[in-house]
């Protein structure tokens, strides 16, 4: 089908403002006119009309027909439309994002007007609302029937996030912040949302990991639903840890075991968390004292420049190795040890001669011979060991988050994290020889959780909680030297280790002999990626407020505490999402089902993917591009071709009667959830083969993570008929089809540039190059190999391996 640009509109009606998350800042009416024109549209929604300063903005630029047609100074036409996210809870948490089309600017302030009811629309060009999908609807046509309604594709805020760099509130969080997500690995935060909820909030405990977070209802956690009628050992779940295994069981249903993010209101007292386990080794072998602090260099040694006081101004070696020794003097500082300008001092009870003995060897084999040692005896019959160095006191600074210096403020360097196991059991060994798995530093005592869980070690957490300390004192006070000694700060406690994979011979310390067990009765379970944490108590209680959700790159999830969270934003929570969307239009809308007259596809489906879904019979399948930005890859990469017209009250009618000419798509395989697989494994593979796999992955014999198009093939009925079936092009970018061509890895280049300014110069537009110009007539201007893929991606033949677990797909010759 060749276009008459005269005859049709193609229209991207999707799109987003500067203010919108994740968008470009650019995103003016002027970009986005003549962006438009170069990729070959005539017709655009304005998007994000619940904005504010955006209205404000269409109200300025863009000029009515009367019509409901906005055009540009330069006679470029729009429609008002805009997104809204709902997300609500509807037997379990739902998430659905609603494209509107609007009739006039004056019926988007009767719109506004009524969101201001509900919430808070300045945050974003996309607001969120807890709203249903049929309340919503059926309002809308409360204001205008003519608006039209096409589906489209949280903690509390001091919860406690992994950042590099430590713990941080998810409200202190920011965009480029890396977190750690539930593969174990830091990736950025792309983007955060706010929204006021007031509601119930639900707290899941793990066994264990007993510090919990409140979110709310409808948040994915990464969960398995666990068999719970054992009838061999009552009261409990099966589990690859149970002792009974040994005793014959051969039921084993924890083998039929499903990780995935499930919405926590769907979790009860039995169902098991997943917290990751670090793998990755990174050894560091030596640092530099002369990167911490000022001085100059004599033979390998360092010392300070100004430092009159000769005690001092010792030497220190420059070059420190990162030993097993240095390890553990590490160890030992981060439980007993502190500092001053002028100093560094380790504290120990009188009858530790080991431990003292021990740091002061550890001193002169890490940091040289020349300073002096000296021993002070205290009154609560203590000794600390005392060493003068205004070089070592800026040295141990790095082993704290900020100042000031003191206890609940310690933190190891990143990088320790990574260390090979056996120089981490030397650090373990240090720490707990001084505190016994006690800390006041919420960072630090994370960070050696983390640490216990990559050597195989499964920690049991306590906290005592000051309030309750200094409640149970006011009845009954404690005095140090006439001083009434108050609790500042909680107290984090390891009162458990429970030892499972580990093979450093820690168990055969005198510290760790009390854990070495007769019984082999355990909660949890490990393997090499996760802990396993059965869930032993759930909280909920009610609140209002903000709560907080983060977007994170690639991963999509981010570690509290205790818990693996999902970002709730991909595919699978659309209007037909597999995690917290719905299995019909009519269980979303209800009432309003009828009132839903087109679904858009998105870049995860295309139209003959849905034609067999049921209650889509007979509603239109349109499709846009949702863009984030005015780049012609981006604008229009998806749109939908109507016939010529100048009125919104025709556009609509042709999506009503579905009565438009076609579609453009995107290749669904680009979706980063289109196929099943495993990304660590390098596996990926469509639902046939999944099933014949029973789901569970053939490198590490896990459950795949599953892809849009098996979620597809489950909603479809084969008995279905697709009536009015429409033509629809699959088409690449021209962008990325010269990248392809040349060989370019970024698709975005000057050398793609260069060649696509060429064409736009000799034929107008991109969709006239896509779509109408001959081979013969490109041969004229670019080369063989361009023309023929060219004309290859208009037949949609241009080969896509397809996106799985959060991979996009790659187009390939």
């Amino acid at each position: 089908m060749e276009l008459n640009f005269d005859e049709v509109l193609i229209a991207d009606l999707h799109i987003h403002s500067r203010f919108s998350r994740a968008c470009s800042k650019n995103i003016t009416f002027e970009n986005l006119v003549k962006w438009a024109r170069i990729k070959g549209l005539n017709l655009l929604g304005t998007g994000d009309f619940t904005h504010p300063t955006w209205i404000n903005e269409i109200k300025e630029k863009l000029k009515d027909n009367g019509e409901g047609f906005y055009y540009s100074k330069d006679g470029f036409p729009f429609i008002i439309t805009g997104e809204i996210s709902l997300i609500y809870t509807q037997e379990w948490g739902r998430r659905v994002h609603l494209v509107l089309l609007v009739p006039s600017i004056e019926v988007a302030e009767e719109i506004n007007s009524y969101l201001d009811t509900k919430g808070r629309r300045d945050y974003d060009g996309r607001p969120i609302f807890k709203i249903s999908c049929e309340e919503f609807t059926k309002e809308m046509k409360k204001i205008s029937k003519d608006i039209e309604v096409i589906p489209a594709h949280c903690l509390v805020p001091n919860s406690l996030i992994h950042v590099k760099g430590g713990l941080k509130k998810i409200k202190d969080i920011t965009i480029g912040d890396f977190v750690l997500t539930h593969k174990a690995r830091y990736k950025k935060v792309t983007n955060i949302y706010q929204r006021n909820y007031s509601g119930q909030v639900i707290e899941v405990v793990p066994a264990c990991m007993k510090v919990g977070t409140f979110f709310t209802p409808e948040h994915p956690i990464y969960s398995i639903k666990t068999y719970k009628n054992c009838k061999n050992v009552p009261h409990t779940v099966c589990k690859p840890s149970c002792a009974y295994l040994k005793k014959g069981c051969k039921a084993k249903e924890f083998e039929n075991y499903k990780p995935q993010f499930r919405c926590i209101k769907e979790l009860e007292k039995g169902d098991v968390i997943l917290y990751p386990r670090e793998k990755e080794v990174k050894e560091k072998n030596f640092i530099l004292l002369s990167n911490f602090t000022r001085g100059y260099l004599n033979k390998g040694y360092l010392r300070a420049r100004k430092e009159k006081d000769f005690i001092k101004n010792v030497p220190i070696k420059n070059k420190i190795e990162i030993s097993k020794s240095f390890c553990r003097l590490v160890g030992y500082y981060l439980a007993e040890g502190y500092g001053s300008n002028d100093y560094i001092a380790f504290t120990f009870n009188e009858d530790e001669k080991y431990y003292i003995n021990d740091v002061k060897n550890l001193l002169r084999e890490i940091f040289g011979d020349y300073f002096k040692i000296n021993l002070k005896e205290e009154k609560s019959k203590g000794v600390s060991i005392f060493v003068y160095s205004k070089l070592l006191s800026e040295f141990f600074k790095m082993f704290y988050l900020d100042k000031p210096y003191i206890a609940k403020n310690k933190i190891l360097p990143e990088w320790f994290i990574f260390l090979p196991p056996e120089k981490l059991k030397e650090l373990v060994i240090g720490w707990w020889r001084g505190d016994a798995g006690y800390s006041v530093s919420k960072n630090l005592f994370n960070q050696f959780k983390r640490i216990f869980l990559k050597i195989g070690i499964v920690p049991s957490i306590s906290v005592i909680l000051s309030d309750s300390v200094n409640k149970r004192r006011s009845l009954r006070q404690n005095h140090i030297n006439g001083r009434n000694i108050i609790a500042k700060n909680d107290l984090y406690h390891f009162n458990v280790l429970s030892f499972f994979k580990e093979n450093l011979d820690l168990l055969n310390l005198p510290e760790f002999k009390m854990f070495k067990t007769k019984l082999n009765r355990r909660k949890a379970w490990i393997d090499e990626d996760y802990v396993y944490l059965p869930i032993i108590k759930i909280n909920k209680k009610n609140y209002k407020g903000d709560v907080y959700n983060l977007e994170v790159d690639t991963d999509n999830s981010y570690l509290t505490e205790n818990l693996s969270v999902h970002n709730c934003w991909t595919p699978w929570f659309g209007v037909y999402g597999s995690n917290s969307g719905f299995d019909s239009l009519k269980e979303a809308f209800g009432s309003e089902f009828d009132n839903i007259h087109a679904i858009e596809t998105g870049m995860s489906s295309d139209p003959k993917m849905n034609w067999g879904i049921k209650d889509l019979k007979d509603k239109s399948i349109v499709s846009f591009s949702d863009a984030h930005s005015f780049w012609p890859f981006r604008l229009g990469r998806e749109a939908t071709i109507f016939k010529k017209c100048d009125s919104y009250s025709e556009l609509i009618r042709q999506i009503k009667e579905n009565n438009f000419l076609g579609t453009v798509e995107t290749d669904p395989a680009y979706g980063k959830y289109h196929w099943d697989g495993h990304r660590n494994c390098k596996f990926s593979c469509g639902p046939d083969k999944s099933k014949k796999l029973n789901n569970l992955c053939p490198v590490c014999k896990k459950p795949l993570i599953i892809g849009v198009e098996n979620r597809v093939l489950e909603l479809e009925d084969k008995t279905i008929n697709y009536a009015n079936k429409k033509k629809y092009f699959t088409l690449l970018p021209l962008h990325e089809i010269i990248a392809l061509s040349i060989g370019a890895s970024n698709m975005e280049s000057n050398k793609v540039w260069v060649i696509y300014n060429e064409l736009i110069k000799d034929f107008g537009n991109e969709f006239n190059i896509l779509l109408n110009v001959s081979l013969d007539d490109l041969l004229k201007k670019i080369d063989d190999k361009l023309a023929r893929l060219i004309i290859k991606n208009r037949l949609g033949k241009i080969k896509v391996k397809p996106g799985y677990d959060g991979e996009y797909g790659v187009a390939e010759l």
